[in-house]
Order: structure tokens, then sequence, then C-alpha cells
């Protein structure tokens, strides 16, 4: 368990992140390598809202949810103007974004629970376990 109250910042290459997007035909896409954490701008286009309601649905989660404390912050994300850097912007993980999507009433965040639903939904695939015993050497 990660006790460390000092925050993440994801600069560099060797902090990688993924962010959800729409693919044709509405279809959520997964972009980037590593764990879903995404930005307020990133979650405004996604959820197609308005910063002002998102940001207040945030807040709602982030004060009196029952997440983890693990589970409310992914770190941060350099904010770079002209070559320099002029802050940090939260990132959001993945819990933090299903969450929101059900106190959000858009047609994404409905499509995106939809997704959320099927994916849950969806068998995952058995790997049968081969035990070998005895001799192997022929």
């Amino acid at each position: 368990m990660n006790t460390s109250n000092k925050p993440k910042t994801m600069t560099g290459t060797e902090n990688h992140r993924s962010y959800l997007d729409w693919g044709s035909n509405m279809q959520v896409v997964r972009k980037g390598n590593g764990e879903v954490a995404m930005t307020e701008s990133e979650l405004t286009r996604f959820f197609g809202v308005t910063w002002r309601k998102l940001n207040h649905r945030l807040q709602t989660i982030v004060k009196s949810s029952n997440l983890h404390p693990d589970e409310r912050s992914a770190g941060q994300k350099e904010v770079i103007k002209k070559g320099e850097t002029v802050g940090y912007s939260p990132l959001y993980p993945l819990p933090i974004i299903i969450a929101l999507s059900f106190l959000l009433d858009s047609m994404e965040a409905y499509l995106f629970r939809k997704y959320i639903c099927q994916r849950l939904q969806k068998p995952a695939s058995l790997i049968t376990p081969i035990f070998l015993i005895g001799k192997t050497d022929n």
C-alpha cells in the first residue's frame, strides 16, 4: 500500500497513462499505455458537459465518496505554455471517471455507463492450467 502523501507528477517518458475518447459510431476508445487517468479538460470533452457542471460533480465525489484514498487521485500532469511550466492539473483515475458518469446527465455519460455495464457482463476468458507430472525429458 502506498502511504506517501506526496502527489505523483506524470511527466517525462517513464510515466505513461491512458485516456478515454470516442471513436466512430460513438464507441469508447482507450488511447495510450498504462492506467486510465484524465484531466478535467479531457473529462469535459469526453462527457460533453461544461467545466462548471463537471467540477461540481468532481468535488462531490472527492469530498463525500467512499472511495479509497488511492482511488481519488492519479497524480498530476504538467501544464506547459510557451515552453515553461505554469502549473499542474490533477489527474482523475478510472474509479472517479466511472462514478462521475453516474452523476452526469448527457448522451456521452449514458453511452459510457452502457459500455461499462457491457464490459462487466462480458464473460471472462478461462485459462486451463496444465500440470506436467513426472519426467518431461523426451
